[in-house]
């Protein structure tokens, strides 16, 4: 298996099926609006949060790979960890749909042989990262734990 291919495994099994721990889709399903929006204290993020900037970084890398430029640092300082404009189901229902599109966006990229894989390997660490603190935000909640 080459590396772009085990890669490709990877990102798809973190959405769908998880690997040793809770895929992305699990992690999101069933998690209201209000507990979304939680965080567990001052300068702490929120799952919302948490799901933004991932979305954001991955624009980066997106953006990046089609040649256009980083955000300056207004922008990263705005999308970064960017909190909801409203807590409503439509508004979360909509930042989860950015997520999945933002994924399968990724990984055409990395399906892509023309497309380095420098910057986009990881991105599985990092998501697999944050995917931990949704996890944990979750618990922390009284969500129930989620069976990989």
């Amino acid at each position: 298996m080459t590396e772009r291919e085990s890669l490709l495994q990877l990102w798809d099994e973190s959405w769908n099926e998880g690997t040793w721990f809770a895929s992305w889709s699990a992690a999101l399903r069933d998690v209201t609006p209000a507990q979304a929006a939680w965080h567990p204290g001052a300068g702490r993020h929120s799952i919302w949060q948490l799901v933004h900037h991932v979305v954001f970084w991955r624009d980066v890398t997106l953006a990046m790979l089609a040649g256009r430029p980083r955000p300056d640092d207004a922008e990263r300082e705005r999308r970064n960890f960017e909190p909801p404009a409203v807590v409503t189901e439509d508004a979360w229902d909509a930042s989860r749909r950015t997520l999945e599109r933002s994924h399968e966006a990724l990984r055409g990229a990395i399906a892509d042989e023309s497309k380095p894989l420098d910057r986009l390997r990881y991105h599985v660490v990092h998501d697999a990262n944050h995917l931990g603190q949704i996890l944990y935000l979750r618990s922390m909640q009284g969500l129930p734990p989620i069976e990989s």
